[in-house]
């Protein structure tokens, strides 16, 4: 199986995730943005794809009719496009990678790679880490710049 461009999927992820926690965020508005008790599993529409989300300790996972699943947990209202490698690796199982490349080194789709690759990123300035605020606090990180657009109307101007 051929590798496929970790930043490009990276960025992929991080969108999807963003646009999925602000309509799940603006569809709910729950008062309890850390755990969202007060929000009953469910699903939601984006772009014409209905989603179901089921609520998790820190977090919600959302699941398309593929089976793509996007796991948003710790700080996800606070960091909508945040990532780490479990929610890298689950997300690239789901649709099916088994194999990603970086900087010209291939790493198998499995957790502890996916943690390596994203601390290699970090070192090479395409992603920053954040540590999320809150009881659940969890080291994370965000894009330094995210590719393609986001919703929320936070985008740098195209210059």
């Amino acid at each position: 199986m051929a590798a496929k461009d970790a930043m490009q999927l990276l960025s992929q992820y991080a969108l999807l995730q963003g646009r999925l926690v602000r309509t799940f965020l603006n569809l709910y508005q729950p008062k309890d943005r850390e755990t969202f008790r007060d929000v009953p599993s469910g699903t939601l529409s984006m772009d014409g794809t209905t989603w179901t989300h089921q609520r998790h300790g820190a977090g919600v996972t959302f699941v398309d009719p593929s089976d793509v699943k996007v796991n948003a947990h710790v700080g996800m209202a606070e960091c909508p496009e945040g990532v780490d490698g479990g929610r890298l690796f689950e997300y690239l199982e789901s649709i099916g990678v088994a194999v990603v490349v970086y900087g010209g080194q291939t790493y198998d789709v499995e957790k502890r790679n996916m943690d390596r690759m994203l601390d290699e990123m970090v070192q090479g300035g395409l992603l920053r880490a954040v540590t999320t605020r809150g009881r659940f606090a969890h080291r994370i990180f965000e894009l330094a710049q995210l590719q393609g657009d986001r919703d929320d109307g936070d985008s740098p101007p195209d210059s």
